[in-house]
């Protein structure tokens, strides 16, 4: 996504911020059923733009799954929409939804199942139609609803004709009914215009948090506009709640006040979030149908200025000052990973991954350029010497 303008501040960016927020208060979100008060909510749906699918207002996303009993509680909450794929190291976590499925006889026409992987250019119509085939063995079904092309980051990722030639292949032979995008790093604003004007493209996946990007409502009223469904994610601005002292004091959730953010505005059809416990199910299905309140506003609006210099939004504007093309936001997003989602095993693979000269192994040497460029001020350098220091396997 693109970044700020250097020419915004920091006020008018905090203004912009709590404004959205609070056209929140006292609204309700558009979903199929209204709820009277907080208590016995049930889950309720929306359609995903023009596909003709109807998808629950939160999404069960795969990341870290690893316990099919969570599933089905979500399941049994009303939850119908399942994310999985996109090439990263999410095999094992297919398997066990598949069991799942399988499990589930008849019922299986109930679920939105949207799946995916990760397409350049020069990969072959047969490599995506056997992508897609390992990924049906493995969730155990013969369709998916939703295929997405995943970690979209420029739209040249959206120029692969053997894409567009493999899902149409697969939609003949019954085994994909919608093609969607997915991405979340720098540059995703360019990515999402250039979904909407292809016109190919039925559903976007996106990051959308209350903290960056504050034009990014536009573009997915573009695309609502255009019968293009939206799935948003990483609502939380980072997960970084706990370093706030209080902030969620008085019982408030800052994990539901994100998801009722998100679901007060019309064009997003559903938030995709990453369950690891039963209480979560519970917290999440809550939110669904709630007000959000003068109170979580203000816990909103507190955090966005607190996190203001401290939040990277992977927007990418420093990584072309670095002298050593360190992949900034990759190692930003799997330290986050790390620190703030528990998920510090496949953090460190996905860092170990990258190639030796995009890692940060050089940057405690390095006077920091990179610190003045980020548009929003933050200590870049100090933070990729920590993630080095978290995430290399010779470390740890």
């Amino acid at each position: 996504m693109e970044p700020i303008p250097r020419g915004m501040d920091r006020r008018k960016f905090l203004k912009l911020g709590a404004a959205a927020s609070a056209l929140a208060v006292g609204c309700r979100s558009s979903g199929e059923r209204q709820a009277e008060g907080d208590a016995d909510i049930e889950m309720r749906y929306r359609p995903l733009g023009s596909t003709g699918l109807r998808v629950s207002e939160i999404t069960f996303g795969s990341a870290g799954f690893d316990n099919p009993a969570l599933l089905l509680a979500a399941l049994e909450a009303g939850i119908n929409t399942i994310s999985t794929g996109d090439n990263i190291g999410y095999g094992r976590a297919d398997e066990l939804i598949g069991d799942v499925i399988h499990s589930l006889g008849s019922r299986r026409d109930e679920l939105v199942l949207c799946a995916g992987d990760v397409i350049r250019r020069g990969t072959t119509k047969q490599q995506i139609l056997d992508s897609i085939d390992g990924q049906l063995r493995r969730l155990r079904t013969d369709h998916v609803e939703v295929f997405r092309t995943g970690g979209v980051t420029s739209p040249d990722d959206l120029v692969v004709d053997s894409l567009f030639e493999a899902f149409e292949a697969a939609k003949q032979a019954g085994k994909i009914m919608h093609l969607a995008l997915a991405g979340h790093s720098g540059g995703m604003q360019s990515c999402l215009n250039a979904a909407i004007d292809d016109g190919r493209f039925e559903a976007l996946f996106t990051k959308y948090d209350f903290v960056s990007y504050p034009d990014q409502h536009e573009i997915l009223q573009r695309a609502a506009e255009r019968g293009i469904g939206t799935v948003v994610f990483k609502v939380n601005a980072g997960n970084r709640q706990q370093e706030i002292r209080d902030l969620e004091a008085g019982g408030l959730s800052f994990r539901q006040a994100t998801v009722k953010w998100a679901l007060t505005h019309p064009y997003v059809a559903s938030v995709c979030v990453g369950i690891t416990n039963f209480d979560q199910i519970r917290e999440y299905t809550a939110a669904v149908g709630s007000r959000l309140s003068e109170t979580e506003t203000a816990m909103l609006r507190r955090y966005a200025e607190e996190m203001y210099d401290k939040y990277c939004r992977f927007c990418g504007t420093c990584e072309g000052t670095c002298p050593h093309d360190v992949a900034i936001a990759d190692v930003m997003r799997y330290a986050m990973y790390f620190k703030y989602y528990g998920r510090e095993k496949r953090s460190m693979e996905l860092y170990n991954a990258l190639p030796l000269r995009s890692r940060a192994s050089t940057c405690d040497r390095c006077p920091g350029t990179c610190d003045t460029a980020c548009p929003f001020g933050r200590r870049v350098r100090d933070e990729l010497v920590e993630a080095h220091r978290l995430l290399s396997f010779a470390e740890a």
